[in-house]
Protein backbone atom coordinates (compact mmCIF):
# COMPACT_ATOMS: atom_id res chain seq x y z
CA UNK A 1 0.00 0.00 0.00
CA UNK A 2 1.24 3.56 -1.26
CA UNK A 3 0.68 6.69 0.95
CA UNK A 4 0.60 9.99 -0.24
CA UNK A 5 2.85 12.09 1.99
CA UNK A 6 2.17 15.29 -0.06
CA UNK A 7 2.25 18.83 2.32
CA UNK A 8 -1.04 20.27 2.52
CA UNK A 9 -2.09 23.14 -0.38
CA UNK A 10 -2.97 26.60 0.76
CA UNK A 11 -6.46 25.46 -0.63
CA UNK A 12 -6.32 22.58 1.56
CA UNK A 13 -6.39 25.20 3.95
CA UNK A 14 -8.75 27.71 2.83
CA UNK A 15 -11.63 24.99 2.61
CA UNK A 16 -10.82 23.93 6.32
CA UNK A 17 -11.28 27.29 7.39
CA UNK A 18 -14.42 27.66 5.46
CA UNK A 19 -15.95 24.60 6.50
CA UNK A 20 -15.13 25.90 10.15
CA UNK A 21 -16.50 28.96 9.90
CA UNK A 22 -19.73 28.51 8.02
CA UNK A 23 -20.59 25.57 10.82
CA UNK A 24 -19.49 27.48 13.59
CA UNK A 25 -17.23 25.18 14.59
CA UNK A 26 -14.09 27.16 16.29
CA UNK A 27 -13.56 28.86 19.75
CA UNK A 28 -11.99 32.03 18.92
CA UNK A 29 -11.86 34.02 15.14
CA UNK A 30 -9.54 36.54 13.95
CA UNK A 31 -10.20 38.08 10.58
CA UNK A 32 -7.19 39.63 8.66
CA UNK A 33 -8.01 42.16 6.14
CA UNK A 34 -6.88 44.49 3.60
CA UNK A 35 -7.89 47.67 1.83
CA UNK A 36 -10.98 48.21 0.09
CA UNK A 37 -8.88 48.21 -3.02
CA UNK A 38 -8.15 44.24 -2.77
CA UNK A 39 -4.94 44.72 -4.90
CA UNK A 40 -2.72 42.01 -5.04
CA UNK A 41 -0.48 43.38 -2.10
CA UNK A 42 -3.62 43.71 0.23
CA UNK A 43 -4.85 40.14 -1.05
CA UNK A 44 -1.47 38.39 -0.80
CA UNK A 45 -1.07 39.95 2.34
CA UNK A 46 -4.28 39.37 4.07
CA UNK A 47 -3.94 35.79 2.68
CA UNK A 48 -0.13 35.21 3.78
CA UNK A 49 -0.42 36.43 7.29
CA UNK A 50 -3.57 34.64 8.25
CA UNK A 51 -1.73 31.46 7.28
CA UNK A 52 1.21 31.93 9.66
CA UNK A 53 -1.24 32.97 12.12
CA UNK A 54 -2.88 29.55 11.70
CA UNK A 55 0.70 28.07 12.11
CA UNK A 56 2.06 29.49 14.73
CA UNK A 57 -1.30 28.37 17.05
CA UNK A 58 -1.72 24.99 15.50
CA UNK A 59 2.61 24.99 16.77
CA UNK A 60 1.84 26.50 20.02
CA UNK A 61 -1.12 24.92 20.63
CA UNK A 62 0.25 21.41 20.15
CA UNK A 63 2.99 22.43 23.12
CA UNK A 64 -0.01 22.47 25.91
CA UNK A 65 -1.91 19.51 24.45
CA UNK A 66 -3.14 17.40 27.57
CA UNK A 67 -3.50 13.58 27.20
CA UNK A 68 -6.79 13.67 27.56
CA UNK A 69 -7.17 15.35 24.34
CA UNK A 70 -4.59 13.10 22.55
CA UNK A 71 -6.78 10.21 22.19
CA UNK A 72 -9.64 12.48 20.51
CA UNK A 73 -12.58 11.22 23.13
CA UNK A 74 -12.94 15.07 23.31
CA UNK A 75 -13.61 17.05 20.41
CA UNK A 76 -12.07 20.71 20.60
CA UNK A 77 -12.90 23.62 19.05
CA UNK A 78 -9.85 25.74 17.49
CA UNK A 79 -9.40 29.40 16.98
CA UNK A 80 -9.54 29.66 13.19
CA UNK A 81 -7.96 32.58 11.03
CA UNK A 82 -9.59 33.99 8.41
CA UNK A 83 -7.95 35.93 5.66
CA UNK A 84 -10.91 38.09 3.97
CA UNK A 85 -10.63 39.99 0.76
CA UNK A 86 -11.76 43.10 0.88
CA UNK A 87 -14.27 43.49 -2.19
CA UNK A 88 -17.50 41.98 -3.06
CA UNK A 89 -17.54 38.58 -4.44
CA UNK A 90 -19.01 39.51 -7.49
CA UNK A 91 -16.69 42.15 -8.07
CA UNK A 92 -13.54 39.54 -7.67
CA UNK A 93 -13.08 39.28 -11.59
CA UNK A 94 -12.39 42.90 -11.60
CA UNK A 95 -9.31 42.16 -9.56
CA UNK A 96 -7.60 40.59 -12.71
CA UNK A 97 -3.72 40.10 -11.20
CA UNK A 98 -5.39 39.21 -7.95
CA UNK A 99 -7.64 36.23 -9.37
CA UNK A 100 -4.53 35.46 -11.70
CA UNK A 101 -2.10 34.83 -9.19
CA UNK A 102 -4.12 32.96 -6.76
CA UNK A 103 -5.06 30.54 -9.42
CA UNK A 104 -1.83 30.04 -10.71
CA UNK A 105 -1.02 28.60 -7.23
CA UNK A 106 -4.38 26.63 -7.38
CA UNK A 107 -6.80 28.09 -5.19
CA UNK A 108 -9.92 27.90 -5.41
CA UNK A 109 -12.33 31.06 -5.77
CA UNK A 110 -15.23 28.97 -4.08
CA UNK A 111 -13.02 28.49 -0.60
CA UNK A 112 -12.04 32.60 -0.89
CA UNK A 113 -14.06 34.58 2.04
CA UNK A 114 -15.03 37.92 0.61
CA UNK A 115 -15.92 40.97 2.67
CA UNK A 116 -19.81 40.26 1.82
CA UNK A 117 -19.82 36.29 2.32
CA UNK A 118 -20.79 37.20 6.09
CA UNK A 119 -22.51 39.71 8.37
CA UNK A 120 -18.89 40.96 9.53
CA UNK A 121 -20.03 42.98 12.33
CA UNK A 122 -22.28 39.79 14.07
CA UNK A 123 -19.05 37.77 13.18
CA UNK A 124 -16.98 39.74 15.90
CA UNK A 125 -19.60 40.20 17.99
CA UNK A 126 -18.50 37.07 19.73
CA UNK A 127 -16.23 37.36 22.52
CA UNK A 128 -12.30 37.22 22.20
CA UNK A 129 -12.58 38.43 18.15
CA UNK A 130 -9.92 40.06 16.41
CA UNK A 131 -9.27 42.04 13.78
CA UNK A 132 -5.84 42.35 12.23
CA UNK A 133 -5.98 45.23 9.55
CA UNK A 134 -3.17 44.45 6.85
CA UNK A 135 -2.24 47.19 3.76
CA UNK A 136 -3.60 50.03 5.71
CA UNK A 137 -4.17 51.24 8.49
CA UNK A 138 -6.94 54.49 8.06
CA UNK A 139 -10.40 52.89 7.74
CA UNK A 140 -13.29 53.95 5.39
CA UNK A 141 -16.43 54.89 6.40
CA UNK A 142 -17.70 51.61 6.09
CA UNK A 143 -14.99 49.28 7.92
CA UNK A 144 -14.85 51.74 10.86
CA UNK A 145 -17.01 49.49 13.14
CA UNK A 146 -13.72 47.28 12.92
CA UNK A 147 -11.68 49.73 15.42
CA UNK A 148 -12.20 48.17 18.60
CA UNK A 149 -11.66 44.45 17.45
CA UNK A 150 -8.31 45.88 15.63
CA UNK A 151 -5.40 43.82 17.73
CA UNK A 152 -2.48 44.27 15.21
CA UNK A 153 -1.79 46.82 11.72
CA UNK A 154 0.99 46.27 9.51
CA UNK A 155 0.88 49.07 6.87
CA UNK A 156 3.82 50.14 4.52
CA UNK A 157 1.71 53.50 4.27
CA UNK A 158 3.17 57.24 5.77
CA UNK A 159 1.68 56.96 9.21
CA UNK A 160 -1.92 59.37 9.58
CA UNK A 161 -2.95 59.47 12.94
CA UNK A 162 -5.99 61.72 11.66
CA UNK A 163 -8.15 58.34 11.84
CA UNK A 164 -6.54 56.24 14.62
CA UNK A 165 -9.06 54.99 16.56
CA UNK A 166 -7.48 51.63 17.91
CA UNK A 167 -6.57 50.17 21.51
CA UNK A 168 -3.55 51.62 23.27
CA UNK A 169 -2.44 47.67 23.34
CA UNK A 170 -2.55 47.35 19.43
CA UNK A 171 0.30 46.22 18.01
CA UNK A 172 1.32 48.28 15.12
CA UNK A 173 4.37 47.58 12.24
CA UNK A 174 3.92 50.91 10.19
CA UNK A 175 7.16 51.54 8.27
CA UNK A 176 7.97 53.04 4.47
CA UNK A 177 8.47 50.21 1.94
CA UNK A 178 7.58 49.18 -1.67
CA UNK A 179 5.49 46.55 -0.61
CA UNK A 180 3.14 45.38 2.34
CA UNK A 181 4.47 41.71 1.47
CA UNK A 182 7.50 43.01 2.82
CA UNK A 183 6.61 43.80 6.25
CA UNK A 184 4.72 40.50 6.33
CA UNK A 185 7.67 38.27 4.93
CA UNK A 186 9.82 40.14 8.03
CA UNK A 187 6.91 39.86 10.46
CA UNK A 188 6.78 35.80 9.95
CA UNK A 189 10.67 35.48 9.89
CA UNK A 190 10.95 37.44 12.98
CA UNK A 191 8.33 35.51 15.19
CA UNK A 192 9.49 32.23 13.67
CA UNK A 193 13.13 33.20 14.99
CA UNK A 194 11.55 33.48 18.34
CA UNK A 195 9.85 30.17 18.00
CA UNK A 196 13.27 29.45 17.14
CA UNK A 197 11.39 27.77 14.12
CA UNK A 198 13.54 29.68 11.20
CA UNK A 199 12.50 29.19 8.55
CA UNK A 200 9.97 26.55 9.23
CA UNK A 201 7.03 28.45 7.74
CA UNK A 202 8.78 29.36 4.72
CA UNK A 203 9.34 25.80 3.67
CA UNK A 204 5.91 24.39 4.64
CA UNK A 205 4.90 26.97 2.54
CA UNK A 206 6.69 27.32 -0.38
CA UNK A 207 3.36 29.26 -2.31
CA UNK A 208 3.32 31.49 0.25
CA UNK A 209 6.72 32.42 -0.35
CA UNK A 210 6.31 32.74 -4.41
CA UNK A 211 3.43 34.85 -3.84
CA UNK A 212 5.12 37.67 -1.86
CA UNK A 213 7.93 37.48 -4.22
CA UNK A 214 5.53 38.04 -6.89
CA UNK A 215 3.60 40.43 -5.13
CA UNK A 216 6.90 43.07 -4.38
CA UNK A 217 8.11 42.36 -7.57
CA UNK A 218 4.97 44.11 -8.79
CA UNK A 219 4.84 46.52 -6.39
CA UNK A 220 8.42 48.04 -7.22
CA UNK A 221 8.30 47.23 -11.03
CA UNK A 222 11.01 44.90 -10.55
CA UNK A 223 12.84 47.53 -8.48
CA UNK A 224 12.86 50.04 -10.96
CA UNK A 225 15.17 52.95 -10.50
CA UNK A 226 12.26 55.33 -12.55
CA UNK A 227 9.89 54.45 -10.07
CA UNK A 228 11.89 54.58 -6.85
CA UNK A 229 9.96 52.60 -5.16
CA UNK A 230 11.95 50.00 -2.95
CA UNK A 231 13.92 50.78 -0.12
CA UNK A 232 16.63 48.38 1.25
CA UNK A 233 14.53 46.25 3.22
CA UNK A 234 12.31 45.36 -0.09
CA UNK A 235 15.64 44.07 -1.18
CA UNK A 236 16.53 41.94 1.35
CA UNK A 237 13.21 39.82 1.68
CA UNK A 238 13.15 39.39 -1.95
CA UNK A 239 16.92 37.89 -1.50
CA UNK A 240 16.09 35.99 1.53
CA UNK A 241 12.76 34.71 -0.29
CA UNK A 242 14.86 33.62 -3.42
CA UNK A 243 17.12 31.95 -1.27
CA UNK A 244 14.34 29.60 -0.32
CA UNK A 245 12.90 29.29 -3.87
CA UNK A 246 16.30 28.92 -5.08
CA UNK A 247 15.80 29.85 -8.99
CA UNK A 248 17.72 28.60 -11.56
CA UNK A 249 17.97 32.74 -13.07
CA UNK A 250 16.49 34.81 -10.49
CA UNK A 251 17.18 37.78 -13.17
CA UNK A 252 15.13 35.84 -15.28
CA UNK A 253 12.48 34.85 -12.75
CA UNK A 254 11.66 38.67 -11.71
CA UNK A 255 11.15 39.88 -15.24
CA UNK A 256 8.82 36.57 -16.26
CA UNK A 257 7.04 37.70 -12.86
CA UNK A 258 6.10 41.21 -13.47
CA UNK A 259 5.62 40.41 -17.49
CA UNK A 260 3.10 37.98 -16.24
CA UNK A 261 1.24 40.18 -13.13
CA UNK A 262 1.62 43.49 -15.49
CA UNK A 263 -0.17 41.85 -18.52
CA UNK A 264 -2.79 40.48 -16.20
CA UNK A 265 -3.25 43.85 -14.59
CA UNK A 266 -3.65 45.68 -17.60
CA UNK A 267 -6.12 42.92 -19.31
CA UNK A 268 -9.06 45.30 -19.28
CA UNK A 269 -10.11 45.42 -22.39
CA UNK A 270 -13.31 43.35 -21.84
CA UNK A 271 -14.13 46.07 -18.46
CA UNK A 272 -16.62 48.64 -19.10
CA UNK A 273 -16.09 52.15 -17.70
CA UNK A 274 -18.31 51.29 -14.66
CA UNK A 275 -16.33 47.99 -13.95
CA UNK A 276 -13.01 49.76 -14.37
CA UNK A 277 -14.24 52.29 -11.81
CA UNK A 278 -14.79 49.34 -9.12
CA UNK A 279 -11.51 47.40 -10.12
CA UNK A 280 -9.39 49.22 -7.61
CA UNK A 281 -11.21 52.25 -5.77
CA UNK A 282 -10.62 53.75 -2.43
CA UNK A 283 -12.18 57.21 -0.64
CA UNK A 284 -11.32 59.60 1.42
CA UNK A 285 -14.30 61.23 3.21
CA UNK A 286 -16.69 62.61 0.09
CA UNK A 287 -13.77 62.23 -2.31
CA UNK A 288 -13.84 59.09 -4.66
CA UNK A 289 -10.30 57.88 -5.61
CA UNK A 290 -10.21 55.18 -7.92
CA UNK A 291 -6.85 54.26 -9.88
CA UNK A 292 -6.86 52.60 -13.25
CA UNK A 293 -4.26 49.67 -14.86
CA UNK A 294 -4.55 52.24 -18.08
CA UNK A 295 -3.68 56.21 -18.34
CA UNK A 296 -6.87 58.22 -17.13
CA UNK A 297 -7.06 60.15 -20.86
CA UNK A 298 -7.56 56.69 -22.34
CA UNK A 299 -10.07 56.04 -19.53
CA UNK A 300 -11.98 59.07 -20.38
CA UNK A 301 -12.50 58.19 -23.96
CA UNK A 302 -14.23 54.96 -23.30
CA UNK A 303 -18.44 55.02 -23.87
CA UNK A 304 -19.80 57.03 -20.74
CA UNK A 305 -16.64 57.19 -19.28
CA UNK A 306 -18.13 60.24 -17.10
CA UNK A 307 -21.60 59.08 -16.59
CA UNK A 308 -20.12 55.90 -15.10
CA UNK A 309 -18.17 58.25 -12.85
CA UNK A 310 -21.29 59.92 -11.34
CA UNK A 311 -22.89 56.92 -10.83
CA UNK A 312 -19.83 56.23 -8.62
CA UNK A 313 -20.29 58.88 -6.70
CA UNK A 314 -23.65 58.79 -6.31
CA UNK A 315 -22.96 55.02 -5.21
CA UNK A 316 -20.37 55.70 -2.55
CA UNK A 317 -22.15 58.80 -1.23
CA UNK A 318 -19.19 61.02 -2.64
CA UNK A 319 -19.49 64.32 -4.54
CA UNK A 320 -15.89 64.83 -5.70
CA UNK A 321 -13.76 62.02 -7.65
CA UNK A 322 -10.04 61.77 -8.05
CA UNK A 323 -8.77 59.24 -10.95
CA UNK A 324 -5.21 58.01 -11.32
CA UNK A 325 -3.68 56.71 -14.24
CA UNK A 326 -0.74 54.52 -14.65
CA UNK A 327 0.66 52.64 -18.08
CA UNK A 328 3.83 50.65 -18.28
CA UNK A 329 3.41 49.45 -21.75
CA UNK A 330 5.70 52.01 -23.19
CA UNK A 331 7.83 52.92 -20.00
CA UNK A 332 5.92 54.31 -16.88
CA UNK A 333 3.33 57.35 -17.87
CA UNK A 334 1.52 58.32 -14.68
CA UNK A 335 -1.88 60.85 -15.19
CA UNK A 336 -4.48 62.36 -13.17
CA UNK A 337 -8.51 63.86 -13.37
CA UNK A 338 -10.21 66.12 -10.81
CA UNK A 339 -14.16 65.91 -11.68
CA UNK A 340 -17.25 66.93 -9.82
CA UNK A 341 -20.90 66.91 -11.88
CA UNK A 342 -22.45 69.17 -9.35
CA UNK A 343 -19.82 71.28 -8.34
CA UNK A 344 -17.05 72.27 -11.06
CA UNK A 345 -15.52 75.22 -8.37
CA UNK A 346 -14.50 72.49 -5.97
CA UNK A 347 -12.80 69.84 -8.39
CA UNK A 348 -11.26 72.98 -9.89
CA UNK A 349 -10.10 74.09 -5.83
CA UNK A 350 -9.08 70.53 -5.20
CA UNK A 351 -6.56 70.09 -8.47
CA UNK A 352 -5.27 73.49 -7.50
CA UNK A 353 -4.36 72.15 -4.17
CA UNK A 354 -2.78 68.94 -5.63
CA UNK A 355 -0.77 70.91 -8.13
CA UNK A 356 0.63 72.97 -5.42
CA UNK A 357 1.21 70.34 -2.94
CA UNK A 358 4.47 69.49 -1.69
CA UNK A 359 4.98 66.31 0.64
CA UNK A 360 6.21 64.96 -1.75
CA UNK A 361 5.09 67.16 -5.06
CA UNK A 362 3.33 65.61 -7.57
CA UNK A 363 4.70 67.59 -10.11
CA UNK A 364 0.95 67.71 -11.57
CA UNK A 365 1.15 69.65 -15.25
CA UNK A 366 -2.83 70.73 -16.55
CA UNK A 367 -3.54 69.65 -19.90
CA UNK A 368 -6.47 70.62 -21.74
CA UNK A 369 -9.92 68.70 -20.98
CA UNK A 370 -13.83 69.62 -21.94
CA UNK A 371 -15.50 68.36 -19.17
CA UNK A 372 -13.05 68.11 -16.23
CA UNK A 373 -9.60 69.11 -14.46
CA UNK A 374 -6.82 66.81 -16.13
CA UNK A 375 -3.37 66.59 -15.25
CA UNK A 376 0.01 64.85 -16.35
CA UNK A 377 1.59 63.75 -13.66
CA UNK A 378 5.73 64.41 -13.88
CA UNK A 379 6.67 62.29 -10.22
CA UNK A 380 6.52 58.85 -11.52
CA UNK A 381 7.11 57.23 -7.88
CA UNK A 382 3.48 59.17 -6.98
CA UNK A 383 1.22 56.07 -6.37
CA UNK A 384 -2.06 56.67 -5.22
CA UNK A 385 -0.29 56.06 -1.31
CA UNK A 386 0.96 59.67 -1.83
CA UNK A 387 -1.85 61.13 -3.14
CA UNK A 388 -3.70 59.63 -0.08
CA UNK A 389 -2.53 62.01 3.07
CA UNK A 390 -3.13 65.02 0.56
CA UNK A 391 -6.69 64.69 0.09
CA UNK A 392 -7.07 63.75 4.02
CA UNK A 393 -5.34 66.37 4.59
CA UNK A 394 -7.63 69.04 2.08
CA UNK A 395 -10.85 66.68 3.21
CA UNK A 396 -10.78 67.85 6.82
CA UNK A 397 -9.57 71.45 5.87
CA UNK A 398 -12.80 71.92 4.27
CA UNK A 399 -14.57 70.53 7.39
CA UNK A 400 -13.30 72.83 9.86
Amino acid sequence: MQFNHQKPTMDDYFAATLTKLNSNFFANLTIVIGNESCDLDSAVSSIVYACFLDWQYNLIKCKVCTNIYRDESVVVKDDIFVPVLNVDRQDFELKTEVAYLLREKGINESHLVFRDDHDLPKLLSKPKSKVVLVDHHVLAKKDQYLAPYVTEIIDHRPLDQTGWHYKDDTRSTIWPVGSCTTLIAQRIKDLCTLLAKNVDFFNAHPWCNEMIHATIILDTVNFSKEVDKATPLDEEMILFLESLLKPADYKALRKKVLASLVAARSDVSRLSAAQLLRKDVKTVNNILVPSFPILVKEFLERPGALEAVTEALDRHSCNIAVLLGMDLSKGLQRDTAVYSPNNPEEAASLGKYLVEYSAPALRLTPAAHAHCGYYRQGNLAASRKQYMPALNHYSNRQTQ
